[in-house]
């Protein structure tokens, strides 16, 4: 057997991973905040958001956290944003976070007392007025960014095909 033939394989570690979503609702140049009840986050106003499921994209995951969340029903307009965080254990945290529009009525806005005990539309200011021990600051810094006009990249699946070894367009997404 030639050195060619021999086949270097170095172990890998296990590396645990989590993928997590969240939607900034945009309405009326208001932003929706839910506030936590359990976890480091009880009492904290904070985006609508939560893990990715298996086979689930995570823009679809921030639209179904939203609903779950409030009742609320949301188009995803682009990605705002990712958050690469390496916990201290290993665990390697990926966290989308996309610009949603409101496609429910505000009536139906109503708080899944399971996981939030309030949901409100929060203009800049009253955001601005939130301490720190009622929020997460990279939350608002996330709202503030949907604020701002072209603030997002955009899901392109135009012309790929799965005859072109791509899935189809409800299985994955190029962000541009």
């Amino acid at each position: 057997m030639s050195q060619a033939d021999v086949v270097y394989e170095r172990p890998r570690p296990r590396r645990p991973l989590s993928i997590g979503a969240g939607a900034v609702v945009v309405y009326e140049e208001q932003v929706l905040l839910v506030r936590s009840i359990y976890g480091v986050t009880k009492g904290r106003y904070l985006l609508p958001a939560g893990n990715v499921n298996a086979g689930e994209l995570p823009d679809a995951a921030a639209a179904r956290e939203t609903f779950e969340e409030t009742n609320l029903r949301v188009d995803i307009e682009g990605l705002l944003g990712v958050r690469i965080w390496v916990k201290d254990d290993g665990e390697h945290n990926y966290f989308f976070m996309f610009r949603a529009k409101l496609r429910s009525s505000l009536s139906d806005l109503q708080p899944n007392i399971n996981e939030i005990d309030d949901a409100r539309f929060f203009s800049k200011e009253e955001m601005d007025a939130l301490s720190t021990g009622e929020t997460w600051a990279g939350a608002i810094a996330i709202a503030y960014k949907a604020l701002e006009p072209n603030c997002t990249l955009w899901p392109n699946d135009a012309g790929l095909s799965s005859d072109s070894g791509v899935d189809t367009p409800e299985k994955w997404r190029i962000w541009l």
